[in-house]
């Protein structure tokens, strides 16, 4: 498994249902499950996951692995 490139996921800095884009050009939706947060992307170019809102904050940097590969992701809250 080979990370090719960091994915910047950028989202609004609220707890509500959002649409997220990525530096890349894919999208997706983030959704409040207390005391989670749930992304999920349109396609599937990239893998869903899930966050602590504790961990929710600007520039973190989430790994996800999945049977097909590793994506890594930025945050940047806006």
């Amino acid at each position: 498994m080979e990370v090719i490139a960091v994915t910047t996921v950028y989202l609004h800095a609220n707890e509500r249902t959002q649409t997220i884009h990525c530096s890349d050009g894919s999208q997706g939706v983030v959704q409040l499950a207390a005391p989670y947060y749930q992304f999920r992307f349109y396609s599937h170019q990239h893998p869903s996951f899930w966050l602590k809102q504790s961990q929710l904050q600007d520039g973190a940097t989430v790994k996800v692995r999945d049977i097909q590969s590793t994506d890594d992701f930025q945050l940047k809250l806006i």
